[in-house]
């Protein structure tokens, strides 16, 4: 039988699709600063990567090579981009791509792949929404860690999203495990978290993380003293909550069907509306515990 494109709109018109289309991208690009072709093919359940070129002939998008060549190119919002956004944007947030060389090189990568398991997550129902690293930069409590993205479950937790694809040490691992502590804090009343997922594409680095983070290793918080050199300010150890709160996930390439990484505890599959990304043919990466 003869399948009509049609038959995929359901009781939407080609020109309501259309701009529903161009209205998720937009926001999308809005809220992450930029994406590349798969992501928004991802993003708008499509079987090619051709929506892209149809929006920058349109004027709504830029494409910028990349100077890695992985991924080819990235795409922003042009000015008449983001005035569409800011139509539909229930917050007002600072754009500064609009120079896509603002984009810096060495976080693309890590930036797609949070911008892809953020999809794979609300595509299994594991999350009802993403809430992007810029969307949490209001508000931010000094010496808390501002999560990559922040998921929000179906029941009604939060969890803060981490993405380390390099390992840190001394003052950097240090300030990195105190912010973890001090966002899942339990006395902590404002803009406390209810877990964290550090996803890793290394096993060194998850091991470096895990280890660290146990229960009595050394936790210690920095200052800048008089001369304006950094030393250590305070010495404590990690708490016996952290370890409960904090997932560790691996990410491997080897399978066609990522498993988006939640918190420890069942939850139940949350209901997609028609305007959230879904894609049924995803990332390759997939996530084994540790």
């Amino acid at each position: 039988m003869k399948v009509k494109p049609r038959d995929y709109l359901g009781d939407q018109t080609p020109q309501e699709r259309s701009i529903m289309n161009r209205e998720i991208a937009v926001d999308w690009i809005y809220r992450f600063g930029f994406s590349s072709a798969q992501v928004l093919r991802q993003c708008l359940n499509k079987k090619s990567t051709s929506w892209t070129s149809i929006a920058v002939k349109r004027g709504w998008l830029r494409s910028t090579r990349t100077s890695s060549g992985v991924p080819a190119v990235i795409y922003t919002l042009t000015e008449m981009g983001l005035e569409l956004a800011h139509h539909h944007a229930t917050k007002l947030l600072p754009y500064v791509e609009l120079d896509p060389y603002r984009v810096s090189p060495p976080k693309i990568r890590h930036d797609l792949l949070v911008q892809k398991l953020s999809i794979a997550a609300l595509r299994e129902g594991a999350i009802t929404k993403v809430t992007t690293e810029r969307e949490l930069n209001e508000g931010d409590q000094r010496g808390q860690k501002r999560a990559d993205a922040v998921w929000h479950l179906p029941d009604g937790r939060r969890l803060g999203i981490e993405m380390e694809l390099s390992a840190k040490y001394g003052q950097k691992l240090d300030e990195f495990i105190c912010g973890v502590a001090s966002s899942l804090d339990p006395e902590r009343e404002i803009n406390r978290l209810d877990g964290f997922c550090i996803i890793t594409d290394s096993e060194a680095i998850c091991e470096r993380y895990r280890q660290a983070m146990k229960p009595g290793e050394p936790m210690r918080r920095w200052k800048k003293n008089a001369r304006q050199h950094w030393v250590i300010d305070e010495e404590d150890v990690v708490p016996d909550w952290l370890q409960s709160k904090v997932d560790f996930r691996v990410i491997k390439t080897s399978c066609s069907q990522p498993r988006a990484p939640t918190s420890t505890s069942q939850h139940s599959s949350g209901n997609q509306s028609a305007r959230e990304p879904i894609d049924r043919q995803t990332e390759s990466e997939h996530f084994v515990d540790r």
